[in-house]
């Protein structure tokens, strides 16, 4: 099983800078900034947001900023806006009219716009199923940990979140956000009360900038607090 530093160096050994897709505040995130930063002469982090210009999420990004030299950012729409806007999701309407990207698509947008061949993804086994099987497919390949022919990698892959959390205290990176302790998987989710409720406790602007764009979202609040009282 390799490592995820060896696995990096391996697609070193082809290219001085890598595509990173980030969440920022994310365990898996912090974890990968710091290891791409390390091994590669260029990162492009690549955040893709529901909500813009998150105050919780930017520092993140000033964070990064202060502690690597070699890293730059790119913000794109999230996958999961098309349909949000389609469906007017919990209000959502969005500015302009967006079109159906997937993952896949949005990577290679951005392969073509840096000139960057090789992307990275946070991507675990322990995910669920259908990344397991995926990470598997791969090894079947004989090249785990990456896929030569759309040039991503995985290098996270066969480590588990204490493997990560570990990693992150042992080099005093920054702490993630942990919007519910109770899950693995995290993500600005405007749907999820537990990111709607942290938002509201600990950071009052984004919470303002979430209803702002998901005005229906203010009901899920309140029908929880309601509940709690």
């Amino acid at each position: 099983m390799s490592s995820p530093i060896t696995i990096l160096k391996q697609i070193r050994s082809v290219t001085s800078e890598i595509i990173l897709f980030s969440s920022l505040n994310g365990k898996d995130s912090i974890l990968l900034t710091d290891l791409c930063c390390k091994v590669f002469d260029r990162v492009v982090s690549v955040y893709l947001y529901t909500v813009k210009d998150l105050s919780h999420i930017e520092a993140f990004k000033k964070a990064h900023k202060a502690r690597y030299k070699n890293i730059t950012f790119i913000d794109r729409p999230h996958f999961a806006l098309y349909g949000y806007q389609k469906q007017n999701y919990l209000g959502y309407t969005g500015g302009e009219q967006l079109k159906r990207r997937t993952l896949s698509q949005i990577a290679k947008d951005v392969k073509k716009e840096t000139g960057i061949e090789w992307a990275c993804f946070g991507f675990k086994r322990t995910d669920g199923l259908q990344r397991r099987l995926m990470m598997m497919g791969l090894e079947k390949e004989g090249a785990p940990g990456y896929n030569a022919k759309t040039k991503n990698v995985y290098p996270i892959e066969n480590w588990k979140n204490g493997h990560v959390l570990a990693y992150i205290d042992k080099m005093k990176l920054p702490r993630p956000t942990v919007y519910d302790p109770r899950h693995q998987s995290q993500g600005v989710t405007p749907g999820d009360i537990n990111f709607l409720l942290w938002c509201k406790r600990h950071s009052p602007e984004d919470y303002r900038k979430v209803l702002n764009e998901y005005p229906e979202a203010e009901a899920i609040v309140f029908e929880y607090e309601y509940e709690q009282a």
